[in-house]
């Protein structure tokens, strides 16, 4: 029960950072805020799914570091291609596009958005998911 309500924690916490991230990376390329958000308020569920199969698939290799960024590295990468995919031929709406950057894969990831998402994912495995896990034990005692 203690991992569902962390996990759901980190859903949450990694939703909103995910907007914030977005509106930083989006101010940085276009010098305005812009929203990306489908919901009305500062919310991006990708991230907090990510941020789950990060914990889900990856956790147990947090003590060997360059595996864990391999790892993670490939799971990011994959998990926002599938994503994007996912999008397209469902919905038919592309959200992000890299068909500008080098080494892009149908527009859809790209070696620099899965690096970021790497640091995103050590952010969360080394600090974030231990800090939410403390948070909520020291709430239940």
């Amino acid at each position: 029960m203690d991992d569902i309500v962390e996990l759901s924690v980190l859903f949450i916490i990694c939703s909103f950072l995910g907007y914030i991230y977005e509106l930083i990376v989006t101010y940085i390329y276009t010098h305005k805020i812009y929203s990306h958000s489908m919901f009305h308020i500062p919310f991006l569920p990708i991230y907090g799914f990510g941020s789950i199969l990060i914990i889900l698939f990856l956790d147990k290799y947090k003590h060997n570091f360059i595996k864990f960024s391999i790892l993670s590295f490939l799971l990011t990468g994959l998990f926002e291609y599938i994503s994007g995919l996912g999008l397209l031929k469902i919905f038919k709406i592309r959200l992000w596009d890299y068909t500008k950057y080098i080494g892009n894969i149908n527009g859809l990831v790209c070696p620099l958005s899965a690096f970021c998402f790497t640091i995103g994912s050590i952010i969360i495995t080394y600090f974030l998911y231990p800090f939410v896990k403390n948070m909520i034990a020291t709430l239940k005692k």
